[in-house]
């Protein structure tokens, strides 16, 4: 049954839809490099049929929902991995003995000379893909990613690269195949987004985590002290039983198991020009025969090989 509430009873609510698609439209010029067009937009919306609420106010919360979604595009993700790197190399130098690091420079060139970088998670996931960045963007010699069994005596870092950990389980399952490998070294995990939890989590297990940009309650859609009701507190429990409802109807044929809010109840709204992690809301990658996605996300399948027929010329 469809649920409908006053709009903005409660306080100044939302901004109008054509104000919501003009930021929209003028973010992906200058941050999505025009890769969403106005028809694809339409598209999205017409998802929503006005299951929940009004159908215009439907229209107006996904767009709100849409034009606070972080995108971040190549240029972004070089910049994130240049970071990632300076910041390995600032822990290094904070808690490495202090006679070494009398001469910066040398140190410097120490801790290169013994580290290696590796993905985190399996080949073909997006570690592999994050470290192709990594290394451009770093200058990274190829002989610095070679095989974690075939390490040098000499190297003191083992150093994974990702891009996002939140829920520190799938972070979990890799642990036993990295920590036996390496007690003698320092595991480090460098990954552009992080939780609390999922920090925690690895430190306990003895792998140091860098990250650039640390997750919390505020990152979170609906979470009471998300950043995105700050100003439009009316909307916001509308919001959440709005996307709570899609969600699940986005995910109906939608293959695996997801929270309607995002892989246990993630409640992002972000994503890389690569692919969406299924943290983030699947209204806006759920891509199947009852729904249609905005965003990109490429599932990690298992099972039987299945591909479409092609003609090869």
């Amino acid at each position: 049954m469809a649920m409908r509430n006053e709009e903005g009873s409660t306080g100044i609510t939302i901004p109008p839809e054509e104000e919501l698609f003009r930021q929209i439209m003028l973010t992906v010029e200058n941050v999505w490099g025009n890769k969403l067009s106005s028809r694809d937009v339409e598209k999205w919306l017409s998802n929503f049929g006005g299951l929940v609420f009004s159908l215009d106010y439907e229209r107006r919360l996904a767009l709100y929902l849409l034009a606070n979604f972080v995108y971040y595009n190549d240029a972004e993700v070089r910049h994130l991995c240049k970071t990632l790197f300076n910041e390995f190399l600032h822990w290094v130098l904070l808690h490495e003995d202090p006679q070494i690091v009398s001469n910066i420079e040398a140190a410097l060139d120490l801790t290169c000379y013994t580290s290696r970088f590796y993905p985190w998670g399996r080949l073909g996931e997006s570690g592999a893909y994050v470290l192709y960045y990594f290394r451009q963007a770093n200058n990274i010699p190829i002989n610095y990613i070679s095989d974690p069994d075939l390490l040098p005596v000499y190297v003191k870092y083992v150093v994974y690269i990702d891009d996002v950990v939140i829920s520190g389980t799938q972070a979990n399952q890799y642990l036993r195949l990295l920590t036996h490998k390496d007690q003698d070294r320092k595991i480090i995990l460098l990954t552009f987004l992080a939780t609390e939890e999922a920090i925690a989590l690895l430190k306990s297990n003895n792998i140091q985590v860098i990250s650039c940009i640390i997750l919390d309650e505020r990152s979170k859609c609906f979470s009471q002290s998300s950043n995105l009701f700050r100003d439009f507190k009316g909307d916001f429990e509308n919001c959440k039983n709005f996307a709570v409802e899609y969600g699940k109807l986005s995910l109906r044929y939608q293959p695996g198991v997801c929270s309607p809010l995002g892989y246990m109840n993630g409640q992002y709204a972000f994503g890389f020009f690569y692919n969406t992690p299924d943290n983030t809301l699947p209204i806006f990658w759920a891509d199947n025969q009852g729904w249609s996605p905005i965003m990109k996300r490429y599932e990690k399948y298992s099972g039987d090989f299945h591909y479409e027929h092609r003609r090869f010329v």
